[in-house]
């Protein structure tokens, strides 16, 4: 179960490394890589994923989507914390402790959001956010297989993130929930997605730039985060605003 993590930060490093030799213009110098994996990605999206998603949305409502994304943020609680506390955010570390405390008990699990009625803000924070608060730099846009867009920061935060999430260290029978944290994001995500193709001149442009602003918020502690945000390395596709 554990040897999971070595593999695939073994994998996210070799993209990197392959997206290296990709050449392109300078605000996008591995365009050359990136864009074939995002033509990838999308065939996934369009023929495998979606179709999945709106399986799911047809046979869920839209109060359990949302609970069931609740729950999979309320389990993502230490790479919040860890990250609050690595920028030197008491505050928000105290924050993330409450909101985990009252939502797991009170909450059933993080079905449910007691915590914010009871003063306990959400914040949204990772471990490639912290690397961008000790000054590390982003390093140039790349398109994982799969896993959508990323830099190499952002990347090896992911894999800190990963390292962090309770579903690593479960029996490998949990590893099915990851699933469904990823079908149910999809699903909720859907309409924007959509509206994005449609409206969107360049669809690559759109989600890099709209990753790389997100992103670069996100240092800046101005928190617009992908509603799908929720303990999968698979949510950070697309980064769309969440909507409260």
């Amino acid at each position: 179960m554990t040897c999971r993590l070595p593999r695939i930060a073994i994998l996210l490093v070799w993209v990197c490394f392959a997206a290296g030799c990709a050449s392109g213009p300078p605000d996008d110098p591995w365009q050359g890589f990136n864009k074939p994996v995002f033509r990838f990605n999308e065939g996934a999206d369009r023929y495998v994923l979606r179709p999945v998603a709106m399986g799911w949305q047809f046979v869920t409502f839209e109060g359990l989507r949302h609970a069931v994304q609740r729950f999979f943020f309320n389990a993502s609680f230490p790479s919040r914390f860890v990250s609050s506390l690595g920028q030197g955010q008491a505050g928000k570390a105290a924050d993330e402790t409450g909101r985990f405390i009252v939502n797991t008990t009170v909450g059933l699990a993080g079905f449910f959001d007691p915590a914010t009625h009871f003063g306990f803000p959400r914040h949204d924070e990772d471990i490639g956010q912290m690397f961008g608060r000790w000054g590390i730099p982003p390093g140039p846009f790349v398109m994982l297989p799969l896993l959508g867009p990323a830099n190499p920061r952002d990347t090896v935060g992911m894999i800190g993130d990963l390292a962090l999430s309770p579903f690593l260290w479960i029996p490998a029978p949990v590893y099915g929930t990851g699933l469904v944290n990823v079908v149910n994001s999809r699903a909720l995500s859907d309409e924007e997605i959509q509206n994005a193709r449609r409206t969107a001149l360049d669809f690559y442009v759109f989600v890099r730039d709209a990753y790389t602003q997100n992103r670069e918020a996100a240092v800046r502690n101005q928190e617009q985060r992908s509603r799908a945000k929720g303990g999968s390395p698979f949510d950070d596709l697309y980064y769309l605003p969440e909507e409260e």
